[in-house]
């Protein structure tokens, strides 16, 4: 057999050396370097990131490695009853705005169901306003409004007026910071107990997301 003492002196040099070898080839490219490797500047492109959401001109990358919209509280929507809406008595109804002012990121519907709704990657806290007018002339003195989640009434979200035989427009109207997820969504109803139908216009929505927050 082979052993060390039957190789060349200068083969078993050679053996020991690479052996304590502590360097490496010199890598040129995107990862320079000997001893320590070193990535190049400007070499780390978009694609070799995991970050989640769609980078785009409109976007930047956040601490959490997720790509947000950029430039203010985004997404956000303001959004008006531009025309009257019946309005029965003792029953919940949902609030028909139908008319948008803006809408950054096409977030809600003013022709189907009426409802802001989260977009993808846009979880987090929102405000959230909602103000409704009911037309005048209700002997039972009371207008109530709320905001509802995913279907389901939002506790923080009731404001009543009151006064017996009341002959003016009722205004009910509040705001709430809501923490939403992907996909909730947020409609606002109104209720009075008149004993008939009443008309509801010049009744307003809007909200935007709260940012570093």
């Amino acid at each position: 057999a082979v052993t060390a003492d039957k190789l060349a002196n200068s083969i078993n040099t050679d053996i020991a050396a690479n052996t304590a070898k502590v360097t490496n080839a010199t890598h040129t490219g995107d990862v320079t370097g000997a001893t320590a490797l070193t990535i190049a500047n400007d070499a780390v492109d978009i694609a070799m990131l995991s970050a989640t959401g769609t980078a785009s001109a409109s976007t930047f990358l956040r601490g959490d490695n997720a790509w947000a919209a950029a430039g203010g509280f985004t997404p956000a929507f303001f959004v008006w009853r531009s025309t009257d809406q019946s309005i029965a008595t003792t029953t919940w109804t949902k609030v028909e705005y139908n008319t948008e002012i803006f809408d950054s990121d096409s977030v809600y519907d003013n022709s189907t169901n009426y409802r802001f709704t989260v977009p993808a990657d846009e979880a987090g806290k929102y405000v959230i306003h909602w103000s409704n007018r009911l037309a005048s002339g209700h002997s039972a003195g009371a207008f109530l409004t709320a905001l509802y989640i995913n279907g389901s009434p939002n506790t923080m979200g009731f404001h009543a007026q009151q006064g017996a035989n009341w002959a003016g427009d009722f205004w009910a109207n509040n705001t709430a910071i809501l923490d939403l997820d992907v996909a909730d969504y947020v409609e606002a109803f109104a209720y009075h107990p008149s004993g008939d139908t009443r008309t509801l216009n010049l009744s307003y929505f809007y909200g935007f997301k709260l940012v570093g927050v």
